[in-house]
């Protein structure tokens, strides 16, 4: 069997404002003669000719009898996706959504042309980003952090018992049914029984006033503003209303701060072991909290030295991502869009306005990276996609594992990219030339 030449196309890329590209794209007209010849064989088994058997017609019968129109729109159903995979592949670029296909013409004897329209992944200007220079440091870690360390410590080993029917106090241990409200929706996964140490700083900042003083069998409502960090994003700065009823109150008995508290605790034998071990701890997450406030710092000087215009069609399909895991979210807590969408008085289209800004600013972040990638010459190797997707998946989950592993690849190279960045920050970049 003859494997037939594949000849090089003819190409012409007409770039335009939004990343888009049209691309004018001319087979040669042998390729369109041997494309002829499958759409006829292939034709010539599904249409039934009398005095022949299903596929034995003469090639003349065949086209008499089913006419070239159909004949030719057979070869271009065959013959556009092969070329247009060809041209991509030719001219490097990379389609951001499906081709809007213009005129196509194919005739018998002359080469295939058509033309295609095509948002494509933008070009990035990385600016000077290997001058980047973001210093690691730690916030230090005073006595008083320490001594706070081990109060925690005094009260995380605290003996409990029940409070009777004193009313709650500070730093009690309290149990009730609890329910969030929103414009009278319940939100925040609904009613469930919490237990909640009324410590300083542990309880939502409102919360622990309004249970203080109450008694076990009592009711609580009460009005919150939830904090700017708070778990649910959609919930962050939100005005709510809490509910709820005290079921158990349990008082705490704190151990001395002593030489016993190290044991108890597992760190050392004496006080001054336990404050050394503690220091310790807080020295490290203190260095892990920079390190991550200086990455986020190296990010966004990235992004301001890069230049791209980022493409509408990539905006509003990272909206749409972030809406499905809305949905998500809002379904693990039993919500659908339709009862969020009325608890926050909005529409579908002021929820995915009010996305589009976030939406642009994580394109471009995506966008970014990857141009670092190419600049520093990142790849990821198959053994780590491999080794990440089993992780996540269990061995024989053969079509997830497929299905993910092209946006597994993804986060690794941005994780890749965005270590590079902070290692140039830190002054460890080898010298090369700016992009």
């Amino acid at each position: 069997m003859t494997t037939a030449v594949t000849t090089p196309l003819e190409v012409a890329v007409d770039r335009r404002a939004g990343s888009e590209a049209v691309l004018t794209v001319v087979a040669p007209a042998a390729e369109v003669e041997r494309a002829v010849e499958r759409a006829i064989r292939r034709l010539a088994g599904q249409v039934r000719i009398a005095g022949f058997r299903p596929g034995h017609a003469p090639r003349a019968v065949l086209e008499r009898t089913v006419g070239w129109p159909a004949i030719r729109q057979e070869t271009v159903d065959l013959l556009l996706p092969e070329v247009w995979a060809r041209a991509l592949a030719e001219t490097g670029l990379e389609p951001v959504t499906p081709p809007e296909v213009g005129e196509v013409t194919l005739e018998q004897g002359e080469p295939f042309q058509f033309t295609a329209t095509v948002v494509v992944r933008p070009e990035v200007e990385l600016g000077g980003y290997r001058a980047l220079r973001v210093p690691l440091r730690p916030d230090p870690v005073t006595g008083r952090d320490v001594e706070a360390a081990v109060e925690l410590v005094q009260r995380e080993h605290a003996v409990l018992f029940d409070a009777g029917e004193r009313p709650i106090q500070a730093g009690d241990r309290v149990t009730a049914d609890l329910t969030m409200h929103r414009d009278g929706q319940a939100v925040g996964g609904g009613g469930r029984t919490q237990t909640l140490d009324l410590d300083p700083g542990v309880v939502l900042p409102g919360l622990a006033d309004a249970l203080i003083g109450l008694r076990v069998g009592e009711a609580l409502e009460t009005d919150l503003t939830l904090p700017e960090d708070y778990p649910e994003a959609d919930l962050r700065g939100a005005r709510v209303t809490v509910r709820g009823t005290v079921r158990q109150a349990q008082a705490k008995e704190l151990p001395p701060i002593d030489d016993n508290l190290a044991s108890i605790a597992g760190l050392g034998e004496s006080l001054d072991d336990l404050r050394t071990a503690l220091r310790e701890r807080l020295q490290s997450a203190a260095a892990e909290l920079a390190a991550s406030r200086r990455e986020n710092l190296v990010l966004e000087e990235a992004l301001r030295l890069a230049s791209v215009e980022v493409p509408e069609a990539m905006i509003q399909r990272e909206v749409d991502r972030q809406l499905r895991d809305l949905e998500l979210r809002l379904g693990g807590a039993g919500i659908s869009v339709e009862q969020y969408l009325q608890a926050t008085g909005q529409s579908l289209e002021q929820v995915r306005g009010q996305r589009r800004q976030p939406a642009t600013e994580r394109v471009k972040l995506e966008l970014t990276l990857e141009a670092v990638a190419r600049a520093e010459g990142l790849e990821v190797a198959d053994p780590d996609v491999e080794g990440a997707l089993g992780q996540l998946f269990r061995r024989g989950d053969r079509a997830r594992r497929d299905q993910a592993r092209p946006a597994l690849r993804r986060e690794l190279l941005w994780r890749k990219a965005t270590d590079r960045l902070v290692a140039i920050a830190d002054g460890q970049g080898e010298a090369g030339p700016d992009l």
